[in-house]
This record gives structure tokens, sequence and C-alpha cells, in this order.
């Protein structure tokens, strides 16, 4: 009877490790959220910090609705903008651990007059 229970006991956990590696871990990138906010430590005003944050998230790159030398890749961003008259469309996008998937989300940096 022991050697019955072993082997059906074997048998199982076998059965349970090779159905653990046939589960492939969802690697894409979700639930992307930005916030874009202006520094209230700036004297001038027109300082500000874009954070964001997203599940699976291995990079990110923003389009801060500016013209740039280069394109900011952080998890958090500053950016001076010319004009607090106007508003400026702020994009992030960001790749999954995949490095295939990929979500955008923009957001509005408006200022309060």
């Amino acid at each position: 009877m022991k050697k019955i229970t072993l082997f059906i006991t074997v048998i199982i956990s076998v059965l349970w490790l090779w159905s653990c590696n046939k589960e492939e871990e969802n690697l894409a990138v979700w639930n992307l959220q930005i916030n874009c906010t202006v520094d209230q430590e700036d004297s001038i005003g027109n300082l500000v910090v874009c954070t964001a944050i997203a599940n699976n998230a291995n990079s990110f790159k923003w389009d801060l609705g500016i013209d740039t030398d280069t394109v900011p890749t952080a998890m958090v961003v500053k950016v001076r903008y010319p004009d607090t008259d106007t508003f400026y469309i702020v994009k992030c996008t960001a790749t999954g651990l995949d490095n295939a998937s990929e979500m955008t989300v923009t957001d509005t940096v408006r200022w309060n007059k």
C-alpha cells in the first residue's frame, strides 16, 4: 500500500510541476497612468513634474508636447514649458517586460489663472 501511495504522490507531483511550466506569465504592460503637476517650489511657475506608473513596464518614452532634442525615458521627468498661457498635450508610451506590448496614455498640462 505504501508503494502505491508513493507512486500516486509522485505522479501527481510530476503532473503538477508539468502544468506549472506550461503556464506562461503575462509580461504585457497594463494599467498605465500618468500624472503631471506644476512644481510648487518653482518660483517661475512653469516647471512641471510628470510621473508614469504601470504594471509590467520595462521602459517609458515621453512626448512632452514641445520640441526637445532628446526623448525622455525615465519614470519621472521634469519639463519647463515656455508659455503658461497655453496648454500642452503630454503623451507617455510604456513598453512591457515582454518588449513587445505597448500602452500609450495622454494628459493635458494647463495652468489655472
